[in-house]
């Protein structure tokens, strides 16, 4: 297998790990505060306000940044 071939799964194993990481974010976070994942994506969208919310959606998104910095793209 070439090296571009390699490198190219290798991107698109990462990008697929982010996206499986960032579908359930909104329903991981309404779990965590117990309202509905409607009121989640309304906030994250700025239609509402909730700064509980907005505290939940950037400590979700940081942890899942951190977990998946370990992967190395060469």
């Amino acid at each position: 297998m070439k090296d571009e071939d390699v490198s190219l799964k290798k991107k698109v194993s990462l990008l697929n790990r982010y996206v499986q990481s960032i579908c359930g974010l909104y329903s991981r976070v309404a779990r965590q505060l117990n309202v509905d994942r409607s009121y989640v994506s309304r906030v994250a969208r700025g239609e509402r306000s909730s700064k509980q919310i907005e505290q939940a959606l950037s400590a979700e998104f940081t942890r899942i940044v951190n977990e998946n910095e370990d992967v190395t793209v060469g």
